[in-house]
């Protein structure tokens, strides 16, 4: 990881003999931002004056999800360059109007400032209010006229005098980005619709202080930063609306500091954001600090040792096996071999209410067909966004043996489709399976190989109106794993499979509809998995449709696994 640590001790530079200066923004128009830079080299009172736009009176608790749109929307304020902390801000208890205009503020005060560094900011950004048709600038464009519009924006402006030195936005912007880069990590600036991850390592312990700010409202956040251990998937930190406070403008921005030990390890930090309200666009008053909209991870120690700090990598590959990304209506397996016996950690994101599970995974065993482990949502906790949104994250024990890892989603919220507030990880939406040591005891495999080593006999991607058949022979007792898809409801199966005896002619297994669970897309699509125990002998497995609904001509939705439409028998050794 390559970046610069260092302490930044002066944001411009200053002449020891400086003469005083008066730092200026004007020529403001609706929906921008702009700002300046200045120095004092000593204690002062400087005189801050200017117009700005407003409302009657402001709130000192607002309970709109924006600010009172009737609130100032045009007005200026001063951060302290190294802090972050907003020192001075035009009010309407320190402005007034005009006898002639009651919607522009003039505002006129001396402010006491310590030696230091200092960000002037002027936003005016228009409110998300309307009058029910139109804006409020628009409404404002109707009433004034065009060029009485532009005349009436023309006459926002801030100045601050005197200050020893002033510099441009581009300077504060190249100041920004210096800062930025001394951090640990940075996630900022960030737009709509963003999901952003970035890892490091530290092979030592620090104290860090993590500078966040984001989105929220009514307890709940949009725009947010999360910390795990890369190795375990549990948080080590995340911005809960509980630990924030207002940032500035809008109600709904959001700011958290806090300072937090770190242990050596491997940390991934992750920023996301809904789609509107960022730095991309703002559509109400935005914070203090718009530059570091995001999340930004910060050295506590000034003379922080950059060599314990290194780059790190979330690939794919960490995980043994990742069935990720699943979309609505979706069926995923792949296989899992255990050379050793040991724990795993199993990282699975899906959708479940009510105690009951609608996107998730499980594991079966090769060799028996059994569910080895399924994810249970009385198991699963919170993953972030929507309630419904549930995350296993812990350790499985394995036997040695071969698995197929399976997972599946309903018709509705799933990966890149959410009908609600997406998870804190949206693109895990699956499941992932991890070593839990650091030897390898485990591979991916193909799932289809698997099968086909103890496959006794298949009738698959069965069609329209057909009767398949297929005779096998045991020499001795075996058990049996069936897997057979087809059609039914009411109680009776239209398309499904049965197993006789040759020597007596008797049916010794038949998929009846009450044996059956919902096989995924259509209800009529009905799934038997189950383990049966034949004598030696001869026997024929059968296969039956109707004219309708079957493999490659479904008249309703197809289920998960289409082309296992039909039955097949493994052996179990």
């Amino acid at each position: 990881m390559t970046r610069r640590i260092c302490v930044l001790m002066f944001l411009f530079p200053v002449v020891l003999l400086a003469q005083s200066e008066t730092i200026k923004i004007d020529r403001i128009g609706f929906n921008q931002i702009h700002m300046a830079g200045f120095t004092l080299t000593s204690n002062a009172e400087v005189n801050v004056k200017g117009v700005g736009a407003g409302g009657e009176k402001e709130q000192n608790k607002i309970h709109n999800y924006q600010e009172d749109p009737f609130n100032l929307y045009a007005y200026a304020w001063i951060l302290d360059a190294h802090t972050r902390e907003m020192v001075w801000r035009m009010t309407i208890g320190n402005s007034s109007t005009d006898w002639w205009n009651k919607t522009n503020r003039e505002f006129d005060e001396n402010v006491k400032l310590p030696a230091g560094e200092y960000e002037l900011y002027f936003s005016s950004v228009e409110p998300a209010f309307s009058t029910g048709f139109m804006t409020l600038g628009r409404w404002l464009e109707k009433m004034l006229g065009s060029n009485d519009w532009e005349d009436y924006a023309r006459k926002w402006n801030v100045t601050v005098s005197p200050v020893n030195s002033s510099v441009s936005d581009a300077a504060v912007l190249k100041y920004q980005r210096a800062m930025k880069d001394g951090a640990i990590v940075n996630l900022n600036a960030v737009g709509d619709r963003s999901y952003l991850s970035r890892g490091f390592t530290l092979s030592k312990s620090i104290p860090v202080e993590i500078y966040a700010v984001g989105e929220g409202w009514k307890g709940e956040m949009f725009d947010y930063g999360w910390l795990i251990d890369a190795n375990t998937r549990q948080k080590v930190w995340q911005m809960r609306y509980d630990k924030t406070d207002h940032a500035g403008g809008a109600i709904k921005n959001r700011v958290e500091r806090e300072t937090i030990n770190l242990a050596a390890g491997d940390y991934l930090l992750y920023f996301k954001t809904d789609d509107n309200h960022s730095h991309e666009k703002w559509n109400a008053n935005p914070p203090y600090d718009p530059e570091f909209w995001g999340v930004a991870i910060f050295p506590k120690d000034k003379n922080f040792d950059e060599s314990i700090l290194s780059d790190y990598r979330d690939e794919k590959e960490k995980a043994l096996l990742s069935l990720i990304r699943v979309g609505d209506n979706e069926y995923k397996e792949s296989g899992l071999s255990v050379e050793k016996s040991g724990k795993f950690r199993i990282y699975a994101l899906g959708e479940g209410r009510d105690g009951e599970m609608y996107d998730y995974g499980w594991i079966t065993d090769v060799e028996t067909g059994k569910t080895v482990w399924k994810m249970d949502y009385r198991k699963t906790e919170h993953a972030g966004g929507a309630n419904k949104n549930r995350l296993f994250n812990d350790l499985v024990y394995l036997d040695k043996g071969k698995y197929i890892v399976h997972y599946k989603t309903d018709g509705s919220h799933s990966y890149n489709d959410w009908n609600s507030s997406a998870p804190y990880e949206p693109d895990k939406w699956g499941i992932s399976i991890y070593q839990a040591g650091k030897d390898v005891v485990a591979k991916e495999i193909n799932s289809s190989n698997l099968k086909a080593e103890n496959v006794i006999a298949q009738l698959t991607r069965v069609g329209n109106d057909e009767h398949l058949r297929r005779r096998f022979t045991l020499d001795k007792t075996t058990q049996i794993r069936v897997y057979a898809i087809g059609e039914g409801d009411w109680d009776e199966m239209y398309d499904y499979g049965w197993i006789e005896n040759e020597e007596t002619g008797r049916k010794v297994w038949q998929m009846r509809y009450r044996s059956t669970e919902h096989a995924g897309g259509a209800k009529k699509n009905r799934l038997v998995d189950t383990i049966i125990t034949l004598d030696r002998g001869t026997y024929t497995v059968h296969y039956v449709s109707d004219d309708s609904h079957s493999y490659n001509d479904w008249n309703q939705s197809a289920p998960y696994k289409e082309i296992d439409w039909g039955i097949t028998l493994y052996r179990i050794n």
